[in-house]
């Protein structure tokens, strides 16, 4: 448990420092991607679905390439088959999935005010809980977060290749494209709608036939996530502390793709009571955490003509962050599947 402390206390410390600046990735930043990268990439024995995880990759290992694309999701298979092809473990594809995650979360900071505060605080919730325990939807993620760095808001299909990419890594991800349409003005929404309505369907045509089970599943089968409720409170509060800020348009073009998310995060509240299962939310609420290190990072940013508050309001928001890892180790009922860490290079020789 020490590891995810350390890695959480460093960052916040080079949070406060300020020295990555928006806009630029540098070197720091990119020694910290590649740091997590391995650090989650390598994890051995980590996470609620390691099982589930090992039984894909060995189920696929004997399959024919047309056999594994329809096995599950598309982009997530073929890294296995591909893995399991060249002679490698599932340590390995998860390596691959984690540089792709780290990739789209280090771009996404950079692009955000205080990128080094927006990193430490999806520590807990993205990186250690999501990255470490659901490696698909965390792909998934780390490509909306792409598509977020891409978006000019105008009608580019740069943005709605990577979300089509993020639907082949988990098909949650379908409910992020709405929130990044619905963005647009004048002709553009048109056409992005338009495109991305065209690039849904052949998605859905060809390889989501089954979306209707996984659906059926949530919505029916009465699944539950243990500890939704306080995500998606969570959630919510944050999304409602950007409404505060929304004057300044601190995020110029992109600035529309926020709102939608925060309002998003907002109604999932009232729909963990609506929906009789608390999984499709907490699934959806996933999509939506990178945003709350957008929203916080900003709310401090707000403050910055008074730069006592700002660290006041900075060093609050990574406290409350820190409580959330505390709380969750010490309460979550599968924070026990975290708490060893294990690195698969070094077990391997053990």
């Amino acid at each position: 448990m020490i590891f995810y402390f350390t890695i959480f206390g460093v960052l916040a410390l080079y949070a406060a420092s300020k020295n990555w600046v928006t806009g630029h990735t540098g070197i720091i930043p990119f020694l910290i991607g590649l740091f997590l990268t391995v650090f989650v990439g390598y994890r051995y024995e980590i996470g609620v679905d390691w099982p589930t995880y090992m039984l894909i990759f060995s189920d696929i290992s004997r399959m024919s390439l047309f056999e594994a694309l329809t096995y599950g999701d598309p982009a997530y298979s073929i890294i296995n088959w591909a893995v399991s092809r060249a002679g490698g473990q599932i340590w390995h594809v998860n390596l691959i999935c984690a540089a792709l995650f780290f990739y789209g979360l280090i771009r996404f900071c950079s692009v955000l005010p205080r990128p080094g505060l927006a990193l430490t605080v999806l520590v807990p919730t993205l990186v250690i809980s999501t990255a470490m325990g659901y490696t698909r939807q965390a792909t998934a993620v780390g490509f909306v977060m792409l598509a977020f760095v891409d978006f000019r808001g105008t009608a580019n299909w740069k943005w709605i290749a990577w979300l089509a990419v993020a639907v082949l890594f988990h098909r949650s991800a379908i409910f992020a494209f709405p929130l990044f349409a619905a963005t647009g003005s004048n002709g553009a929404i048109l056409r992005i709608v338009v495109g991305g309505a065209i690039a849904v369907i052949l998605l859905l045509t060809v390889v989501m036939t089954n979306i209707g089970d996984v659906l059926s599943l949530y919505l029916e089968g009465n699944m539950d996530s243990s500890g939704a409720i306080f995500r998606t409170t969570i959630s919510a509060f944050v999304g409602i502390l950007y409404f505060f800020i929304s004057s300044d348009k601190i995020f110029g073009e992109r600035q529309g793709v926020v709102r939608n998310m925060a309002i998003a995060m907002i109604v999932l509240l009232p729909m963990y009571v609506v929906i009789p299962s608390s999984t499709i939310v907490d699934r959806i609420g996933v999509l939506l955490l990178p945003f709350q290190g957008a929203i916080l990072s900003s709310f401090a940013y707000y403050f910055r003509r008074r730069i006592g508050i700002e660290f006041f309001v900075s060093s609050i928001i990574m406290l409350i962050y820190a409580t959330i890892l505390v709380v969750w180790f010490l309460f979550s009922s599968y924070a026990s599947y975290w708490i060893n860490y294990e690195n698969a290079y070094f077990v391997q020789w053990i």
